[in-house]
């Protein structure tokens, strides 16, 4: 296949040139069409990688496979523009797509026997039985009273997903799943509840669980069919977030064990273990079935209680209601509340008793809080303790490590509400919060002058500013989105960036907050939004690491410098680095479009114009309006090529001056080849474009110093650019350098990057919306049209500075200005 390709290339090449440009032009729209897919695919991936907006796993495999695809028909379209250069492109996707395979695949869930375990039994076995029944039974095994039951197993809830089908349809819905996508969070919930309820208890499961009934010799009572998550009760709680099943007839129980499962999936549920970025596959469901407990009082203990200031939060709270404690844990009753000291043998304190309708006996109390000191020490930290109190005695109905909130620097309203909302409604490109003095740049030059903790305001995201984030606190920008270069920087490295401020709004040296997330900017410092953004971070900083691995093979940009040696597919580290690579290498391959030979234009059209030069365009589709005629020259009024139709009114503006008695072509090949045996209007001496409606590769002869251009500008700002190099001429070196810096110091202030090595300087302007390109396409037509001869003229540098500066207040006095 990959020879085929190759020998078919080489034969358009020499036999069909014209041919391979369609192709080449063809493929290229192509590359592009499939790097805006990749970048905004970048954009969703970060987000969960990141932490800035947690996203069940099965939606990071889902958008890590898009991302390989968009970037496996990049370097397609790349390997077919030219695969003698590329031949090693696909296996540098393929190595770098397994490494990802292996971060994003989990192990499947195992659902090999046991099913049933008694609850002496699920001590043993804590991966099968769950947080809460794991801790019950250690409970029970160090010889507290516990009721007597059985766990159902996460073995038995993996064959009931295995065994209905429903494993797939679990991660189809999943791939939609992120935090901040609420409406997606109860779709999914509820469609895969109803999927659960509708589906069988296989039938070698279910006689187990009837047997494991029949056995516990009931007689009457009623049972309690409990969640018991992988993860639940331990490190992270779920409090709260799984449903129980209370009073549930002996017959009934199988149906009480599906709606166990399908509470796993519960909007709350999901959103809890996704936010604490916990997979389906870790919070794998087992229950625990219980007898229901005739209680005369119940309620929770705390073995450490921060409630009680009398003994400065040193005691065990004890919680009490009548009946069972299930409205206290709901909040629809008020306990009474108990305090005792935190002792072996505890005491009671009075000086923060609440007294409840549901009184008990001190006696009690105290055991209650004995048992409780002992759970402490058994599971090693502070406990919070459920229990329930009836004819039977005191017995222990589930422990958990306590949930402690930290200190926190409050959210300060009040704050917010007193300070100067400069403006909303901004776009979010970067999350986070940051403040500082305001700086406004318009230039890659002003970039380097860019104060320490600045708050940077410009016109667009340029990629330049990404080599000073280290000196920026916040971008604030005019144009640009989420998908471009600067803006994935800037999430790797933490800057805020926010999108779509009007010029003119934010004064040089105010300080602001930009709070990202909100789309805001505040007229000065605010600490609260800053300790929360602090607060946030830590979360953050904690999920980057956990996800290092797959983010330095995904979303990190590695492959910065295109001059590197490293820049090539070896290289490439990350899906990111191979965006970057066949980006870049595309808009080279089409830079070097065409030989100075012209090879391939021969179907090129002479275009009529009154300005002193010979060009010939070539078509690819849409870059001549339809009134056109099929032969013969072109007019210029016919151009619809938008990119040429802006260069060229810039290189036929009024103000500036032909000297129509001399001929603009290529001198330096006239003298060398012509010996007088071609016309000075020759395909072979003259400037030439390829033009399609929103594409332009433009190869134009001024006397002894030639400029290629190539650029894109249509609807999409990320796929736009404009590559330009400028070189040679009729004067000395030192002159042509003059005339050099002159070019840079216009274009750099129009927003180009520039470089210059020898006499010849290469510029750039990339993923800008329509209006700037075109606009920056005709300044780069100005600059052609008066720097024709202007190597002979200009003495040094420091009157080429002074030219550029006359240039900007004679064409550009509004923006000058």
């Amino acid at each position: 296949m990959t020879a085929s390709r190759l020998l078919r290339h080489w034969f358009t090449r020499l036999l069909a040139p014209n041919r391979l440009i369609r192709e080449k032009y063809e493929h290229f729209k192509e590359l592009l069409d499939s790097d805006a897919k990749a970048l905004d695919l970048i954009a969703d991936l970060e987000a969960p990688i990141y932490g800035y907006d947690p996203a069940d796993v099965a939606r990071v495999r889902f958008l890590t496979g898009q991302l390989v695809q968009a970037v496996r028909d990049m370097t397609t379209s790349l390997y077919d523009m030219n695969p003698h250069a590329y031949a090693s492109l696909p296996e540098a996707l393929e190595r770098i797509a397994a490494d990802i395979s292996v971060l994003v695949t989990q192990p499947p869930l195992d659902f090999a026997p046991p099913y049933v375990l008694t609850l002496d039994e699920a001590a043993d076995h804590p991966d099968q039985v769950g947080g809460k029944a794991a801790n019950l039974a250690i409970v029970r095994r160090n010889g507290v009273a516990t009721p007597a039951g059985f766990v159902i197993t996460a073995s038995a809830f993996a064959r009931y997903l295995r065994d209905n089908d429903l494993e797939k349809e679990i991660e189809k819905r999943f791939e939609d799943v992120s935090l901040s996508n609420n409406d997606a969070i109860v779709r999914v919930t509820g469609e895969l509840q109803e999927l659960i309820l509708a589906a069988k208890v296989p039938a070698d499961i279910a006689d187990e669980i009837l047997r494991a009934v029949e056995n516990m010799n009931l007689e009457g009572r009623r049972l309690a069919v409990r969640s018991s998550a992988l993860a639940e009760d331990g490190n992270i709680s779920f409090a709260g977030q799984y449903a129980s099943e209370l009073d549930v007839e002996l017959s009934d129980v199988l149906a009480a064990y599906k709606r166990v499962l399908a509470g796993k999936y519960c909007p709350r549920a999901l959103a809890y273990r996704v936010r604490h970025g916990l997979t389906d596959n870790n919070t794998a469901m087992a229950a625990l079935v219980l007898p229901m407990v005739e209680a005369s009082a119940a309620g929770v203990v705390y073995t450490f209680d921060p409630a009680c200031s009398a003994v400065g939060g040193n005691a065990v709270g004890v919680y009490v209601v009548g009946g069972l404690a299930a409205d206290l844990v709901d909040g629809s009753v008020t306990p009474g509340k108990h305090y005792l000291t935190r002792e072996p043998e505890p005491s009671i304190l009075m000086g923060c008793v609440c007294e409840s309708s549901a009184a008990i006996p001190d006696q009690v109390l105290c055991e209650l809080g004995k048992k409780a000191m002992h759970l402490e020490k058994v599971f090693g930290q502070p406990q919070d303790v459920e229990w329930a109190f009836g004819p039977d005695g005191l017995t222990i109905l589930q422990s958990r490590p306590l949930q402690q909130e930290q200190d926190r620097e409050a959210f300060s309203a009040e704050e917010i509400a007193t300070a100067m909302e400069l403006v909303s409604e901004l776009d979010c490109a970067s999350p986070g919060a940051a403040c500082g003095p305001v700086h406004h740049v318009s230039s890659g030059a002003d970039f380097r002058g860019i104060p320490k903790g600045s708050v940077v305001v410009t016109s667009t995201l340029r990629p330049a500013l990404s080599q000073f984030l280290d000196r920026i606190a916040a971008i604030v920008a005019g144009n640009g989105s989420r998908a471009s270069h600067l803006a994935s920087v800037a999430r790797e490295r933490r800057v805020p960036v926010v999108v779509g401020c009007e010029p003119g709004i934010l004064e040089e040296g105010a300080v602001v907050t930009v709070d990202a997330a909100a789309g805001k900017i505040f007229d000065r410092c605010l600490p609260s939004i800053m300790a929360r953004n602090e607060e946030a971070e830590k979360t953050h900083a904690q999920v980057r690491a956990e996800n290092q691995e797959l983010a330095s093979c995904t979303v990190r940009l590695s492959l910065l410098d295109p001059e590197d040696e490293n820049f090539t597919p070896e290289g490439c580290r990350s899906l990111h680095d191979l965006v970057r690579f066949c980006h870049e290498k595309s808009v080279a391959e089409m830079f070097s479009l065409v030989d100075r030979g012209g090879r391939g234009l021969g179907k090129s059209r002479r275009l009529e114009t009154t300005l002193p030069l010979v060009m010939y365009v070539l078509d690819l589709g849409g870059g001549l309006a339809d009134s056109a005629a099929e032969k013969g020259p072109v007019d210029v009024g016919a151009l619809s090529c938008i990119p040429l139709r802006a260069l060229w009114s810039g290189l036929a503006d009024e103000r500036v001056a032909w000297d129509e008695s001399q001929l603009h072509v290529d001198w330096e090949a006239f003298d060398r080849v012509s010996a007088g045996i071609f016309s000075k209007d020759s395909r072979i001496l003259a400037s030439y474009s390829i033009i399609a409606s929103e594409y332009m590769h433009l190869n134009i002869r001024f006397g002894y110093h030639f400029s290629i251009v190539d650029a894109l500008c249509g609807d999409l700002p990320g796929a736009n650019y404009i590559k330009f190099r400028f070189k040679g001429g009729g004067a000395a070196l030192p002159q042509r350098m003059h005339r050099l810096i002159f070019v840079r110091q216009v274009l750099e202030y129009f927003g180009y990057e520039t470089t210059i090595k020898g006499d010849m300087l290469d510029a750039s302007y990339m993923r800008m919306p329509a209006a700037e390109t075109a606009h920056a396409l005709e300044v780069l037509g100005l600059v052609l049209a008066v720097t024709r001869l202007m190597d002979v003229k200009l003495a040094d540098s420091a009157e080429a500075k002074s030219e550029a500066s006359l240039f900007l207040q004679r064409f550009f006095p509004e923006e000058r200005a």
